[in-house]
């Protein structure tokens, strides 16, 4: 059964960051994921994170490292010219980050163009990434950002990607595969996703889900999320599905019903 992870940089944002672990044990997820926390744009230390994810037996499975300066427009810096060493001190601290928590997997982002960010940077900065994260048991992700959320992004779609872990040539860099950001950049039908879904799978370490256009849950928007849910069934992906959506109901626990009963989360 497709293991559901509740992304708590989306949901429960009601409340204190440290309170939404509770909060989504509660719900019935036993996995989460954020983009960040604690220091360098964090919003909590490893160790309180920790401490909640014990205390309700959850499994943390994706952060990303520091990406720069977020509140003045930065997406990364792994691809940006003249940015090493700050490129190696947030790889460094997401890994010490992501070992602290028990975290297995570690997005790392690219940059800009408007910012100088290149493709052959990225794959140099990724090979030595690779290399850290590797002895520290973590697999680094690359993940593709739509040009309407995210315009200028190094990495706007899976073909780019793709071309990037392959030119990285690591068994430890591998896609992240976010169906949301998938749809916005194809606007393709339900047909040709399934596909896409069935090519991209094995390159795939991490799945994540919101509904095109409004980036919400299933059921609010242009995609059949429990088909290709069950698609991934059916593909026997082993992995987990990071819930990464805008909740369109006034609370985050309803916006589970339904669709993410089927998955033991939200009955």
């Amino acid at each position: 059964m497709v293991r559901l992870a509740a992304n708590l940089s989306f949901l429960f944002k009601e409340l204190p960051v440290l309170q939404r672990f509770g909060a989504a044990a509660r719900a019935g997820f036993k996995h989460t994921e954020f983009m960040f926390a604690g220091l360098n744009g964090y919003e909590a230390e490893a160790p309180a994170v920790r401490a909640e994810l014990d205390a309700h037996g959850l499994t943390h499975v994706l952060l990303n490292a520091p990406a720069g300066d977020w509140a003045n427009g930065e997406r990364g810096t792994g691809g940006v010219p003249g940015r090493e060493s700050e490129f190696k001190s947030s790889v460094e601290y997401g890994l010490r980050y992501a070992n602290e928590v028990g975290c297995s997997r570690m997005h790392i982002m690219a940059g800009r163009l408007v910012d100088g960010a290149d493709e052959g940077t990225f794959v140099e900065r990724l090979r030595w990434a690779s290399g850290v994260a590797s002895d520290a048991g973590v697999t680094i992700c690359v993940e593709p950002l739509n040009a309407n959320d995210f315009p200028g992004y190094l990495v706007p779609d899976c073909a780019a990607a793709l071309r990037i872990i392959e030119r990285v040539g690591s068994p430890d860099v591998k896609l992240q595969l976010d169906l949301y950001h998938y749809a916005m950049s194809t606007r393709t039908d339900a047909a040709e996703l399934r596909n896409a879904v069935r090519k991209l799978l094995p390159h795939a370490a991490h799945v994540q889900i919101a509904n095109p256009p409004g980036r919400n849950e299933p059921g609010v928007g242009d995609v059949d999320f429990p088909a290709l849910l069950a698609l991934l069934d059916e593909l026997e992906y082993d992995g987990y599905v990071g819930c990464e959506y805008k909740p369109s109901t006034p609370t985050t626990e309803a916006s589970l019903l339904g669709w993410a009963e089927a998955h033991g989360v939200g009955g």
